[in-house]
């Protein structure tokens, strides 16, 4: 063998892909003081941790090496499929090596779209809130438009909204923070107060952080309105309050 075969071993070891008779002659090499083989698995070494260091671990599924290690070694004529491994070992061995650098490059690639995904979706989210910050200075830009406060009634006494109310276009916008999130069965409902007179005034969800812009529809003119309230209802809304207040405010 001459040393150039040796080198290329040298690359094969270091990844862990030498096995039987290759690994016991190339290991007794090494103990023989080959210099030039000990700096190539040095180098090796060091460049597959670089690697390992610049990519985002991903492990495939175990049927990925399932799959492959059939494909390798369990055929119907595995002992041929042996057979032939054994004496043509740079083409196997590369194989399988190209086999596992595909793999990990996969499943990578994979990994990246997902962050991709991640990353869109926050972008998306982002906008969201531009647009919600932008539709906010919009209707606060109207002289007509009045803040009111509403704060949390216990067991949601941390809670907080601003509710801005154009009495004279009947239109407003419902700014919530701290609210509890609701199960599926459930939703915020608001009400306009009138007197003893509830009106209903949409049916709203929060995020995670009990947080909801939400544009009111267009309230009857005839209802003169002096107090503002959420409850906890059915999800869709009722027609009259049936759960507890969670938020009021008054003009």
């Amino acid at each position: 063998m001459n040393h150039e075969e040796w080198l290329e071993r040298a690359e094969i070891y270091a990844v862990g892909a030498l096995d039987g008779d290759e690994l016991r002659d190339f290991e007794a090499h090494l103990s023989d003081g080959c210099a030039l083989c000990e700096e190539r698995l040095r180098e090796s070494r060091e460049a597959l941790a670089e690697a390992a260091m610049a990519l985002e671990p991903a492990v495939p599924p175990a049927r990925v090496k399932t799959e492959l290690l059939r494909r390798i070694g369990g055929t119907a004529d595995a002992k041929e499929e042996r057979s032939r491994f054994s004496w043509s070992w740079p083409v196997g061995i590369g194989a399988l090596a190209a086999a596992g650098l595909v793999i990990a490059l996969t499943w990578n690639l994979i990994a990246t779209q997902k962050r991709l995904d991640e990353t869109q979706r926050e972008l998306a989210a982002m906008r969201s809130q531009v647009a919600q910050n932008e539709e906010v200075k919009e209707f606060l830009s109207d002289p007509q438009v009045r803040s009111i406060i509403l704060t949390g009634v216990p067991p949601s006494a941390g809670a907080k909204a601003v509710l801005l109310w154009n009495s004279t276009s009947r239109k407003g916008m419902l700014l919530t923070i701290g609210l509890p999130q609701t199960s599926a069965e459930k939703a915020y409902e608001l009400w306009g107060l009138a007197g003893s007179e509830a009106v209903p005034a949409g049916v709203f969800t929060v995020n995670e952080q009990g947080r909801v812009v939400f544009r009111l529809p267009t309230l009857p003119e005839s209802k003169p309105f002096d107090k503002f309230a959420v409850t906890l209802e059915p999800m869709g809304g009722v027609p009259k309050a049936t759960g507890p207040v969670v938020l009021v405010g008054s003009l």
